[in-house]
């Protein structure tokens, strides 16, 4: 990392397959438009539907079409689905704004426990705006862009702890070890086991045509993850990590802004185009909903 912090090269396998070519790029079907950036996806295990954290406020996409979620419409660049209509969120606060005295720049942490009908402040509100939020039971990460600094919680988002600083763009925590994390950075992906206080370089992902900028854990339901880690570089190449080093399960067709793995086969993500899911690993992709300015 471009960081404070130690680096040191870990030894990953190399692929020896060769890549395959993925579907090509997706092509975003009229109307059911998301407008504006997009920052960040998932599934509420509430409803089942897909909702979608973008620079004008929380979108749920419907059977019959995207629609905003609630009156706010905060920036919302960091968001974690943590159980049925609940809801962990950071960014900049919108129109309306819900407390016209409260803080111009940043909302610090905000929770929903009504599916992003409403947000009330849980911390940080004013001091931080954490992007790359994640979760493992009460444990909160989160990188907040205004500090440069990985932030850490193991009271759900009540209490912070400094931990490593330096330039990255998500984080993933292991959900069967709260102290493990990943991390995509301008000098590659990163690991760390200490909680984040320190993140080790991994060794180069071969033939990647640019870095990896998200990286998502894979729910274990069987007792073995294969991949256990996926990735999507700058280019829209979706990338699993396997035992035997990383692949190419197939390509987003256009540049990625979020990324989500919501079953051990399915995918989410959005990228400039469009949101778009996957039920084979990444191999085929189709789409939610087009992006719109």
């Amino acid at each position: 990392m471009a960081v404070a912090v130690a680096v040191a090269v870990a030894v990953v396998a190399a692929c020896g397959r060769p890549a395959q070519p993925g579907p090509g790029p997706v092509v975003a079907s009229p109307g059911n438009a998301v407008s504006g950036h997009l920052h960040g996806l998932g599934i509420d295990p509430g409803d089942g539907l897909v909702y979608v954290a973008t620079h004008r406020g929380l979108v749920r996409l419907e059977p019959d079409g995207a629609e905003a979620v609630g009156d706010s419409r905060h920036d919302l660049m960091g968001f974690a689905i943590t159980g049925p209509g609940q809801f962990l969120a950071s960014g900049h606060p919108g129109e309306p704004h819900e407390d016209p005295a409260g803080p111009a720049s940043s909302l610090g942490l905000v929770r929903s426990i009504d599916g992003g009908r409403s947000w009330t402040e849980v911390s940080l509100a004013g001091a931080a705006d954490l992007h790359a939020i994640t979760v493992a039971g009460s444990v909160v990460y989160g990188w907040d862009s205004l500090t440069a600094t990985v932030q850490a919680s193991h009271d759900g988002g009540r209490t912070w702890e400094p931990r490593s600083r330096g330039s990255l763009a998500d984080l993933a925590v292991d959900p069967t070890d709260p102290r493990h994390l990943w991390a995509t950075t301008p000098e590659g992906p990163a690991e760390s086991r200490d909680g984040g206080h320190t993140f080790t370089l991994m060794a180069p992902i071969p033939v990647m045509s640019g870095p990896l900028v998200f990286v998502e854990t894979v729910p274990d339901l069987h007792g073995d993850r294969e991949p256990d880690l996926v990735g999507v570089d700058t280019s829209g190449r979706v990338w699993g990590r396997y035992g035997d080093g990383w692949r190419v399960s197939g390509e987003l067709g256009a540049a990625p802004t979020a990324l989500a793995v919501v079953g051990p086969d399915r995918y989410l993500a959005a990228t400039t185009e469009a949101v778009v899911s996957s039920e084979d690993a990444g191999r085929t992709w189709t789409t939610l909903a087009p992006v719109t300015p």
